[in-house]
């Protein structure tokens, strides 16, 4: 899993900057993705997992998709 005081620090730099999301990047191999609601304040917080087993081409690709992910979100 991921650490939940990251999740907790991601919340207050939302709340402080008024951000409806927030997204944390971890180089920790193949976690899936997890997105949390948080109650009450409208943020949705994201999680995702840098596959760093991959070549730098197709690790190179996979920071474009998730970059092109945030950008549809926000």
């Amino acid at each position: 899993g991921y650490p939940d005081a990251d999740l907790y620090q991601m919340l207050a730099y939302c709340t402080a900057l008024g951000l409806s999301e927030g997204h944390l990047v971890y180089a920790r191999g193949r976690a899936a993705h997890a997105a949390h609601r948080v109650r009450r304040s409208g943020v949705v917080l994201h999680q995702h997992a840098l596959d760093l087993d991959r070549t730098p081409s197709l690790l190179l690709a996979e920071v474009a998709e998730l970059a092109r992910g945030m950008i549809r979100t926000g």
